[in-house]
């Protein structure tokens, strides 16, 4: 995953160093999963689970609109299939509790993909 550098106001560094030496070396997951919910605007909304499933499907799976685009797009059926294995299991990594939502939403949009070995709940 790449490095960012993100601006922190000098009025609120006190409170993140705060936070990163009260959750150690878990503290920096924290730390960009608030951004990205701020940066999001979804910070102060509840929890629905069909909307969440939704956003993270066109997160990780959004970009591919036909399998046989996709398959052209990378170059080949391997490439694909390696690309979707990979997604699946970033998705199983970062978002253990709905990734089996997301992954049978993927299976029923794109059946061709489904028979792929790696694409598990």
């Amino acid at each position: 995953m790449p490095d960012f550098r993100v601006y922190v106001p000098e009025s609120k560094s006190g409170v993140m160093y705060q936070f990163k030496e009260q959750f150690g070396k878990d503290g920096s997951p924290m730390i960009v999963n608030f951004m990205e919910e701020s940066l999001n605007g979804n910070v102060a909304a509840p929890e629905n689970q069909e909307e969440k499933t939704a956003r993270i499907y066109d997160l990780y799976f959004g970009d591919i609109t036909n399998e046989r685009e996709f398959v052209r797009l990378l170059g080949g059926r391997k490439s694909a299939e390696a690309a979707v294995i990979n997604r699946c299991a970033e998705l199983s990594r970062k978002y253990p509790d709905i990734s089996g939502d997301v992954i049978e939403k993927f299976k029923e949009n794109h059946p061709n993909f489904e028979k792929i070995t790696g694409v598990i709940k």
